[in-house]
């Protein structure tokens, strides 16, 4: 069980922080954003580590900043791969990055992570978004995600039907915080920062509920 926690208010960030550590802190990452209008979201620093998160590293020189608290759910990693930390979130495609609280399906995905295989279906769903009509590779995934991702200078975020995310304005939680709503699922949302809301982008599907019965 992972968690994540987002905001662009240096104490609001710190109090879901807190709030997200019993999802699990066996490790962390946090990544701190400049924003300019007309330019989007630049990373000005990004920190990861095993361990709890320490508050202190949320220095306030930014604009936005993404934490997320990890409790593995990859299969057992080697030497190398605790070295340099390649499963401690956020899973990196060049300059993009994805948050993933979640998991899907042994078997279900190929390669080593599920995070990294569903940052390669989000990508390329995302570059075909401008189209009218696609199929988004991403109702394929079977299991459970909520995710943040940067691309392009942007931020998004989206879940399926069957992992949390709740947000008030431009802040995130994987739990549920004072006046915060869920984030509605099967929908690509882009943060616009300036108005503190989400803009729809496009629709996907869960591939499977198992908490749906029918009407």
């Amino acid at each position: 069980m992972c968690s994540i926690s987002a905001s662009r208010n240096k104490e609001e960030l710190i109090r879901l922080v807190e709030l997200n550590r019993y999802r699990g802190e066996e490790s962390h990452s946090s990544t701190q954003f400049i924003y300019q209008k007309g330019e989007g979201f630049q990373v000005r620093r990004q920190h990861k580590s095993y361990g709890p998160f320490d508050i202190n590293l949320l220095e306030k020189d930014w604009d936005y900043c993404i934490v997320h608290q990890q409790a593995p759910t990859s299969k057992e990693v080697n030497n190398t791969d605790l070295a340099t930390g390649r499963f401690i979130h956020p899973a990196q495609n060049e300059k993009s990055f994805l948050w993933h609280n979640g998991i899907i399906k042994e078997g279900k995905f190929e390669g080593d992570w599920d995070t990294e295989w569903l940052f390669d279906l989000t990508l390329d769903d995302l570059k075909k978004s401008p189209l009218k009509r696609f199929d988004a590779k991403i109702s394929e995934a079977d299991g459970t995600f909520a995710c943040m991702m940067y691309h392009d200078n942007n931020i998004f975020v989206f879940r399926n039907e069957i992992s949390p995310l709740f947000s008030k304005g431009s802040t995130f939680s994987s739990t549920k915080f004072e006046d915060s709503i869920p984030v509605h699922p099967n929908t690509m949302w882009r943060l616009d920062y300036d108005i503190a809301v989400l803009e729809e982008k496009w629709k996907f599907s869960t591939k499977e509920n198992p908490y749906h019965f029918g009407e």
